[in-house]
């Protein structure tokens, strides 16, 4: 049974608010007053509609500004759901959307409202990647309606400040948008909601936010303040996920505030590394969970990329809580990337590609798709050919 008692703040950002509360879904009527918008469509996925109260509850806030509900998004956010979900709007004018559940729903959410601003198509607006760093990053200038997320996983899909990722199948990789001015506007962390999600995948989303912040580090583009946000979330989420197995609410809601600090420091830095590159294709192409595919490769791409950020990876290792005063930079990194393993290992997550249902001879053309993807253009290891890549999934396989 879950406690009741829990974390309780709001944060006002320079491009998103943040409310936190056990019931916060119950103020989403004022948050909409505060935005000067009445027309909510809510967007979710089928599973959450009909395994938990979280939507009937937003609904029941809303009351009459709700307008319409579109409950079909998929994993993975495949660009035809997109599609059909703008039809559907085109539908209702709404005049906001209230995201309901996790990085799906909410990118689903961020491809709606740019394709009802710019028109066209998503590829339209594909962010391009050519190696080893430049990044070509389309106009999207008009005004896109705002959106409302009402997260219910540790990820952080909902302060991404991008246009989101989608998956295309017939392109065989995930494409990625910018979308300048898309990103959610008001995030309701409503410890309630967050309840409903099955540990493993509370777990696993957690580890993906872990993920953003190691790559926040020793991202080519990394900061002073990033850092500070991104080294305090990964001491915080350290200490927290292993006591998230004892499903009390007060610490997930402390848990998915620590997970929340990686995007803010995200939003800081102009790209993460080699990481986030691989799991987008791992996710898009074979179906597996984002925070599985970066529970698998972190250990992998932490290594590869040692002899190019060691002193990076050696603050990442004092934020885990390792006495790095008795190593060598080196040596450090490499005890973080062991205490990354072991963590996931403690968790239940999966440590390998083949246990999720990735073929051998898929690798290559995961390490072809991911060659695309822009998160590469500031790895610590600059990287011109998929050669790289492929060992590390055969490494991680």
């Amino acid at each position: 049974m879950l406690e009741t008692t829990g974390l309780s703040y709001r944060y006002s950002g320079l491009a998103q608010d943040i409310i936190c509360d056990v019931d916060a879904i119950s103020g989403i009527q004022e948050t909409l007053a505060k935005l000067g918008v009445s027309r909510a469509l809510v967007v979710c996925g089928p599973t959450i509609l009909s395994k938990s109260n979280v939507v009937d509850r937003v609904q029941y806030a809303l009351g009459d500004l709700s307008v319409g509900l579109f409950s079909e998004v998929a994993p993975h956010s495949p660009v035809e759901i997109v599609e059909k979900a703008v039809g559907a709007a085109s539908d209702v004018q709404p005049d906001c959307l209230v995201s309901v559940g996790g990085g799906s729903t909410h990118d689903t959410c961020k491809g709606i409202a740019m394709l009802l601003a710019e028109g066209g198509d998503l590829h339209d607006y594909e962010m391009r990647f050519e190696p080893p760093d430049k990044v070509i990053i389309p106009n999207t200038p008009n005004p896109k309606i705002p959106i409302i997320s009402v997260p219910t996983t540790m990820g952080g899909a909902e302060l991404s400040r991008g246009g989101g990722g989608f998956t295309d199948k017939e392109l065989g990789r995930k494409i990625l948008l910018s979308g300048a001015g898309n990103g959610h506007r008001v995030v309701v962390i409503d410890g309630e909601a967050i309840a409903t999600t099955p540990a493993e995948i509370q777990l696993g989303t957690a580890i993906g936010q872990l993920r953003i912040a190691i790559e926040t580090v020793y991202s080519t583009s990394h900061n002073p303040i990033g850092d500070a946000m991104a080294l305090h979330s990964i001491r915080m989420l350290m200490g927290l996920l292993p006591r998230c197995l004892d499903k009390d609410l007060g610490v997930w809601l402390e848990t998915k505030t620590a997970a929340l600090l990686p995007m803010l420091a995200m939003a800081s830095v102009r790209g993460l590394g080699m990481n986030t590159a691989i799991a987008h294709n791992i996710g898009g192409l074979y179906d597996v969970p984002h925070g599985e595919a970066n529970a698998i490769m972190l250990p992998h791409t932490m290594r590869y990329n040692l002899d190019g950020c060691a002193d990076r990876q050696a603050l990442i290792a004092g934020a885990m809580g390792i006495d790095v005063s008795q190593y060598t930079d080196e040596e450090s990194g490499l005890l973080a990337a062991e205490a990354v393993s072991k963590l996931c290992r403690s968790l239940g997550l999966p440590l390998r590609l083949r246990d999720v249902g990735v073929p051998e001879d898929g690798l290559e053309l995961l390490a072809s798709a991911t060659l695309h993807d822009r998160g590469l253009a500031t790895n610590p290891k600059p990287i011109s050919d998929s050669g790289p890549i492929m060992d590390v999934l055969k490494e991680a396989w």
